[in-house]
């Protein structure tokens, strides 16, 4: 008999996750890293803003873990059709680019609740998916401090509209 894990949320439902990034061995590191704590059920990829914006309505997800750059669109374009779709969808952006440009503009239009560098420890990353699930909102500090300069670290936490 294998053991499982109990997630760490006793009696409640596992929080629901859509991950969307254009490289395979990214999402499966994601699902890995996620299913493993217990808590967590990944129910759709997609590789492409396409497919992503296609997918998530049907599987109705809490979170959606979207990459920032992707070969058909970028991953703000996707968070803000989603959420004008599904208000309550909790997005969170990954960028390996610390002066891109859509992340600039993410932040500046209130855009979405939480954004990570991809350098991100593995637990971090968990603590920010279960932060946007419990409804919760911030930003990297040190990669705010890179696209906005002036932006203390201490600053860094927003609440964004819903």
């Amino acid at each position: 008999m294998t053991e499982t894990n109990e997630p760490a949320r006793a009696g409640s439902s596992p929080i629901r996750v859509f991950l969307l990034d254009d490289h395979e061995v990214v999402r499966r590191g994601l699902k890995d890293l996620l299913e493993v704590e217990g808590e967590f059920e990944v129910v759709g990829e997609a590789s492409t803003a396409a497919e992503a914006l296609a997918r998530v309505p049907a599987v109705k997800p809490q979170v959606a873990v979207l990459d920032v750059r992707l070969p058909d669109g970028d991953g703000v374009t996707v968070c803000r059709e989603l959420r004008s779709r599904m208000p309550a969808l909790a997005c969170l952006m990954l960028t390996s680019f610390a002066d891109d440009e859509a992340l600039f503009d993410a932040i500046h239009r209130g855009g979405p609740p939480v954004i990570c560098s991809s350098r991100v420890g593995g637990q971090d990353l968990v603590g920010a998916v279960r932060t946007v699930a419990a409804g919760g909102s911030l930003l990297d500090p040190k990669l705010t401090a890179s696209v906005m300069p002036g932006c203390a670290p201490g600053s860094a936490r927003i609440r964004c509209p819903r």
